[in-house]
């Protein structure tokens, strides 16, 4: 026998066993749910280079995440790899199964630093109003709530707007409550999406309140005031209508919808931006920078020393 070649082959086999060993079998959860974001994205995605980019990183290796066997550790190193190659705030895969569990100690376990709650509203010292809007839900209920607060503060000398921990929501809250804030018709910001023609964001020509005229107005914002919050303040700083304090917002200034990946995933699309109509710019990653900085906690403290001052 030839020893050397025995060795050589059994070495060999070695190898290979070992690198088979070591290769891990990817959990059935994961199946097509790379595939399924890469059609998503592919045609979607609001840059149609970035979303190629995306596609052929999702496609290159299905075997990817492998060796992840827990679902939101699968998410976040997923939404990770998105977020290294563009700078996307929105673009994210949330473990978000279809079916919840039985028991509550079966359910996934989610902290959220998201404000929610009614819009409330109250008048502080030297006549200042506050208004506290935690979201930017749009239902007639919620709307309700802005016009009955801006009613109550109609005959106060300045207004704080609480953005602080306001996750977002929808445009129409944004161009309601913006309105307010303007005697005339007002262009606030511009949108576009993918192969679509660019729509313009204005105020609305009727609120059926009194509108809060001539008097200044401080937005509090932190690192979790994002999207649709950020809309809005980013509208009304562009516009030299407000004043902005607190903490840089968190820089989501894409908009898109979530779309089911598998029955425990789904994937924040992506599908337009919103951007100052006279620069281009917007705020996506970046966040938007407040004109008189401040600790979250501090913010409104630091607001009324502002207005005492003046």
């Amino acid at each position: 026998m030839n020893w050397t070649s025995f060795a050589v082959a059994a070495s060999l086999t070695l190898v290979s066993t070992t690198a088979c060993a070591q290769t891990p079998t990817a959990p059935a959860w994961q199946e097509g749910v790379l595939e399924a974001a890469a059609d998503l994205l592919e045609p979607n995605y609001i840059y149609e280079d970035r979303a190629q980019a995306l596609a052929a990183f999702l496609r290159e290796d299905p075997d990817r995440y492998a060796h992840i066997a827990d679902r939101d550790a699968f998410a976040r190193a997923v939404t990770a790899d998105f977020h290294a190659m563009v700078q996307d705030a929105h673009l994210r895969v949330l473990h978000d199964p279809e079916v919840v569990a039985e028991t509550p100690s079966e359910q996934p376990r989610r902290r959220s630093a998201c404000a929610s709650g009614a819009v409330e509203h109250e008048i502080l010292a030297d006549n200042t109003g506050y208004m506290s809007v935690p979201s930017f839900r749009g239902d007639d209920s919620y709307v309700a709530g802005i016009d009955t607060a801006f009613a109550a503060l109609a005959g106060t000398d300045a207004l704080i707007l609480d953005l602080r921990n306001n996750c977002g929501g929808g445009p129409h809250i944004v161009r309601h409550l913006s309105t307010y804030l303007f005697a005339d018709f007002t262009h606030l910001t511009n949108t576009e999406m993918r192969g679509q023609p660019v729509r313009e964001r204005w105020t609305y020509e009727d609120v059926p309140g009194e509108r809060y005229l001539d008097r200044p107005v401080l937005v509090l914002t932190n690192g979790q005031t994002f999207s649709a919050a950020e809309s809005f303040t980013f509208g009304l700083k562009v516009t030299d209508r407000v004043l902005t304090v607190g903490e840089r917002t968190g820089g989501g200034g894409h908009f898109g919808g979530i779309e089911r990946l598998s029955p425990d995933f789904t994937l924040f699309v992506p599908v337009g931006r919103t951007f100052d109509p006279r620069t281009g710019d917007g705020w996506e990653a970046e966040g938007i920078e407040p004109d008189l900085p401040a600790d979250s906690a501090d913010a409104l403290d630091v607001a009324l020393t502002w207005l005492a001052e003046r």
